[in-house]
């Protein structure tokens, strides 16, 4: 439905008290405004809660790993080093050496071994994965001091590109485990291990990188989601505004004209009856002690006249003012209605027993059921005039049947005599209502309303 735009009078500005122009339409709404900021603030939360996780995670899996370290190199303690070292081990005798070797890179070298040392609680290197540290004397690393003050595996990251001095072993990345344990002659003993992480880093940034795409497309998903969502919200929030102010507009015209409406019927009506009878009682007496007094008949006849106007202006006071929608009983309004119709249109009433129209919408029936009839009187030139109140399933229906002059509603919808009614067909769209007119030149109009029961 279109709507016709006015432009709204210059307004002088007050710098004191500025003025805003309500009826401006705002592009960006407070509502977008809001959208846009829950968006960004969703979009800032969901990567502040994905850095943490891969924070969290890295952190978890880096523990894994050195638990891991430890529980294998604990493991390979118990099954190969407490049992393989003989007392000709301890004294450097060669060949006891290059026996434990061999055992050594059968059983425990891997691929990401980095470094590996036997020592002794004095600092003496026993056996190195590389045989020119085999024998060498240095000062005890701190783990392996810690490992032997609280005889359990003490195990840690070792810095970047740091370099072993003691046992010649470096590694961008590895895990130092120092695992303490005694032989069979009851010796103390510090098995030292270097394990590279390099791979084990590798697969780990894999797994961190996976997850961070998987949650990134997550997001994007999500957030596209949210802001197709927040923008069919804002644009039917804009509607409904655009809707709510030309509903205004609608029911400001349809004010305007009951008013003028009333005001002619008033004029045409009442005005004029009281104005004859104020005449009639004005007659000019040259001596009113000698004036006859009213005969029975003139006094029956203004006594008629001042009722009929008072009964006029009850009806344009229940018109003014209906009976309160959620007490008014539907059958007498329309009763009262059709009793003030002139005595020149016959009129019928017929009511279902078991229709009920609903509280919220018995002012819409009285509405349409008064524009109806004030169409039927003053420019239908109608005879008869019929309505009907029935139910249909989930529906109330009120229909208003004239046998007048009719008109075309596809061709002048909106003529002058017919206005009213269109802007009750906005009205009952926007109350969830529906009316309907079929009209014909010659024809006749009937008006149909259908309420929700």
């Amino acid at each position: 439905m279109l709507r016709e735009k006015h432009e709204p009078p210059p307004v002088e500005a007050d710098d004191d008290a500025p003025f805003v122009d309500l009826s401006a339409e705002n592009p960006t709404s407070t509502l977008t405004r809001v959208v846009i900021a829950v968006w960004i603030l969703s979009l800032l939360a969901v990567i502040g809660v994905g850095i943490g996780h891969v924070v969290l995670m890295r952190r978890e899996l880096r523990e894994h790993e050195i638990q891991r370290a430890v529980d294998d190199v604990s493991d390979r303690v118990d099954l190969v080093l407490e049992h393989s070292v003989p007392q000709a081990l301890v004294d450097g005798e060669p060949a006891a050496i290059e026996a434990f070797d061999a055992t050594i890179r059968e059983h425990i070298v891997r691929p990401t071994t980095a470094g590996l040392a036997l020592w002794s609680p004095d600092g003496r290197i026993i056996y190195a994965l590389d045989p020119a540290f085999t024998g060498t004397q240095h000062p005890l690393p701190a783990g392996a001091s810690d490992a032997l003050d609280t005889q359990r595996v003490v195990a840690g990251l070792r810095d970047a590109d740091e370099t072993d001095a003691n046992v010649g072993w470096s590694a961008s990345s590895a895990i130092e485990v120092y695992a303490p344990f005694t032989n069979a002659d009851g010796k103390p003993f510090v098995w030292e291990v270097g394990l590279r992480r390099d791979r084990v880093t590798e697969q780990s940034n894999r797994l961190v990188v996976t997850l961070a795409l998987l949650t990134a497309l997550g997001t994007a998903l999500l957030l596209s989601i949210q802001g197709l969502l927040a923008r069919n919200l804002v644009r039917r929030h804009d509607r409904e505004q655009a809707y709510r102010r030309w509903l205004t507009q609608r029911v400001s015209e349809v004010a305007t004209v009951e008013r003028r409406q009333i005001a002619a019927d008033l004029h045409d009506g009442v005005v004029q009856d009281l104005t004859g009878i104020a005449l009639d009682l004005e007659v000019p007496i040259d001596n009113p002690k000698d004036a006859p007094p009213l005969a029975p008949t003139e006094r029956t006849a203004l006594a008629r006249r001042i009722r009929a106007a008072v009964t006029a202006l009850r009806g344009q006071a229940a018109e003014l003012h209906p009976t309160a929608s959620s007490a008014m009983d539907v059958e007498r309004s329309l009763g009262d209605m059709l009793g003030r119709v002139p005595p020149h249109i016959a009129t019928t009433l017929t009511v279902d027993p078991e229709t009920e129209v609903a509280p919220s919408y018995r002012w819409l029936v009285f509405r349409v059921a008064q524009e109806a009839l004030r169409n039927v009187v003053q420019h239908s030139r109608a005879t008869n005039v019929v309505i009907a109140l029935h139910r249909a399933e989930s529906t109330t229906i009120i229909t208003i049947d004239d046998d007048g002059i009719g008109f075309s509603p596809e061709i002048d919808p909106v003529e002058p005599g017919h206005m009213g009614l269109s802007l009750l067909s906005d009205m009952a769209t926007a109350a969830g209502a529906t009316v309907f007119i079929r009209s014909a030149p010659g024809k006749g109009t009937t008006i149909r309303l259908e309420v929700p029961s």
